[in-house]
C-alpha cells in the first residue's frame, strides 16, 4: 500500500482488490435472509457491527502492530467528522439488510445507477480527473443499467411505494459515502478511518436497538450467521478501502457498480433465484473495462 507504483499498478491493484472485496461481499449479503431478521433485524446489525469491532482491532494488531494506539486520535472534530460518516454508511447497511431480507435481490440493486452517477459527481467535486476512457466505461455503465432496469420495471412497479423507493435512498447513501470514505483515507489516514467509521455504525445500530429491543439473544443462528457475516464483511470492507486508495473515488465507483452481477450470482446459488442471461453481459463488460483501465493508466 505504501509502495512507489506505477499508476498501472495501481489500478491493476484496485481492480484485484475490489474484486475480491465484491465477491466477499456477494457471499455476505445472502446471510440477510436469515429467519430471524424478519421478526428482529436490530439484534442481528447490532451483534453483527459488535463483531466487526473485533475483527477489525484484531486486523489492526495484526496487520500494524502499535497501529492501535495511533488509530485512536484525540476527540477532535476529525474524529466526530468520521463518526457521523460511519453512521451514514450504517444508514446504508440499515436500509439495504432490510430490503435483501426480503426483495427480489434484482430489485435492491436497482440504486446503482444512482449510486455510480453521485459518486463519480462527488470525486470530481474532490479534484479528480475524469478521462475520456472512464467517461466511456461510465456511459457503457449507465446504458446497460437503464437498459436492465427498464426491462425489469414490471415487477419494480408491482412492488409497492416503500419498496421502490429503497434502492435508490441506498444507492444516493452510499454513492455519497464511499467517495467521502475515500477522501478520509487519504486525510487521515486507513486505519483510523476504518475504525473510526465502525464505531460509527455500531453507535448507530445500538441507538436503533434501544429504541427498539424485540427479540431474543437466545438464537443459535443469529450468531452463527452473524459471526459469518461480520468475518466476511469486515475483509470486503478493508479491501475497498484499499481499493478506494489506489485507485482512487471514481475507478471504485465503477468497480463497484458490477456488484449486481456477484450478487445476483450469489442469490442464484443460494436461493435460486432467478438470473436473466442479460446480466451475464455484466461479466464481459467487467473484464473488458477493468483491462481497459489497467492498460488505459
Amino acid at each position: 500500500m505504501y509502495l512507489e507504483l506505477t499508476p498501472s499498478a495501481l489500478v491493476a491493484l484496485a481492480v484485484a482488490a475490489e474484486t475480491l472485496s465484491l465477491l466477499l461481499f456477494g457471499r455476505a449479503n445472502t446471510l440477510w435472509r436469515s429467519p430471524g431478521m424478519l421478526e428482529y433485524p436490530q439484534r442481528f446489525l447490532v451483534l453483527r457491527s459488535a463483531l466487526v469491532m473485533i475483527w477489525v482491532h484484531a486486523g489492526v494488531a495484526l496487520l500494524a502492530p502499535g497501529g492501535l494506539s495511533a488509530s485512536y486520535p484525540t476527540l477532535e472534530p476529525n474524529v466526530l467528522l468520521l463518526l457521523a460518516l460511519g453512521m451514514m454508511g450504517g444508514l446504508g447497511l440499515l436500509l439495504f439488510s432490510l430490503s435483501i431480507r426480503s426483495m427480489p435481490a434484482q430489485l435492491v440493486f436497482f440504486g446503482g445507477s444512482l449510486h455510480l452517477v453521485v459518486a463519480v459527481a462527488v470525486g470530481w467535486l474532490l479534484g479528480e480527473l475524469v478521462s475520456p476512457l472512464r467517461l466511456t466505461a461510465i456511459a457503457v455503465l449507465l446504458i446497460a443499467q437503464a437498459s436492465i432496469l427498464w426491462r425489469d420495471r414490471g415487477l419494480w412497479t408491482s412492488q409497492g411505494l416503500r419498496t421502490q423507493i429503497l434502492p435508490f435512498a441506498i444507492g444516493l447513501i452510499w454513492g455519497t459515502y464511499f467517495p467521502l470514505y475515500g477522501l478520509a483515507i487519504a486525510q487521515w489516514g486507513f486505519w483510523p478511518t476504518v475504525i473510526v467509521t465502525e464505531w460509527g455504525v455500531l453507535v448507530l445500530m445500538l441507538m436503533w436497538f434501544v429504541w427498539n429491543p424485540r427479540g431474543t439473544w437466545r438464537d443459535s443462528l443469529l450468531w452463527r450467521r452473524m459471526l459469518e457475516q461480520s468475518a466476511l464483511s469486515s475483509v470486503a470492507q478493508a479491501l475497498s478501502g484499499a481499493a478506494l486508495w489506489w485507485g482512487g473515488v471514481i475507478l471504485h465507483s465503477i468497480l463497484t457498480n458490477f456488484n449486481v452481477l456477484i450478487n445476483l450470482s450469489a442469490f442464484k446459488i443460494r436461493f435460486g433465484e432467478a438470473l436473466s442471461l442479460k446480466y451475464l453481459a455484466y461479466f464481459v463488460l467487467y473484464v473488458a473495462l477493468a483491462v481497459a483501465l489497467v492498460f488505459g493508466s
